[in-house]
């Protein structure tokens, strides 16, 4: 199958953000809550707003919390690196002429640091953010929007992710999902194609001819 469209999440399939993510949330709960869940206890926060995960973990003002949230983040952005092979397949997919996407988790602001900061937002042509659409993944919202905005048909567009989020999302699209298996927590999550190099893409990703 060939895709003139093909998506992204962020984090856990274009660039390496766990251990940011996690690190500076344990700080905020730390602050917030007086405890430090382990880093494992809190790997069901990746892939979802980060304000909705701060009301799931009891956090009393979410919105002031998640605020802190992004500035510890910055702290430790050093820790933020983009997968190996993730340029390379971005430049093959541009050359091939499928058209680039991002469907994200994050909010605008949060999106815009990291990926201006590695040069990559130029790349995509259409961006969902979490401040874009009403519902969230695993809601199709932003998948939708993305179709939207770039007139696409579900059978043309390919989304790539790392949770079962992405993977809901998808399927309630009706939007082919790739699990990238170099950010993926759980390797079963369910999907149409599974992946373990970003290289391995190009070929699935292939445009229809004539496009």
């Amino acid at each position: 199958m060939s895709f003139k469209c093909v998506a992204f999440d962020v984090d856990g399939t274009l660039l390496d953000t766990e251990k940011a993510v996690l690190v500076s949330l344990q700080k905020v709960l730390l602050e917030e809550t007086g405890q430090t869940p382990a880093e494992e206890e809190l790997r069901f926060v990746l892939g979802i707003p980060g304000v909705t995960a701060l009301e799931q973990l009891g956090v009393p003002d979410p919105g002031a919390a998640f605020d802190k949230w992004v500035a510890y983040a910055r702290e430790v952005d050093h820790l933020v690196t983009v997968f190996p092979g993730i340029v390379e397949l971005l430049d093959e997919l541009q050359d091939a002429g499928v058209t680039l996407g991002l469907v994200t988790s994050r909010t605008r602001i949060e999106l815009d640091g990291d990926l201006v900061h590695f040069g990559l937002l130029e790349r995509f042509r259409a961006v969902v953010c979490a401040d874009d659409t009403e519902g969230h993944k695993p809601d199709p919202d932003p998948l939708l929007k993305l179709m939207a905005d770039t007139g696409f048909s579900p059978g043309e567009v390919l989304y790539i992710g790392d949770t079962v989020y992405d993977s809901q999302c998808a399927r309630a699209a009706g939007v082919k999902f790739a699990l990238a298996l170099w950010g993926a927590g759980d390797p079963n999550v369910p999907c149409d194609y599974r992946v373990a190099h970003p290289a391995e893409l190009a070929a699935i990703c292939r445009p229809a001819p004539g496009r």
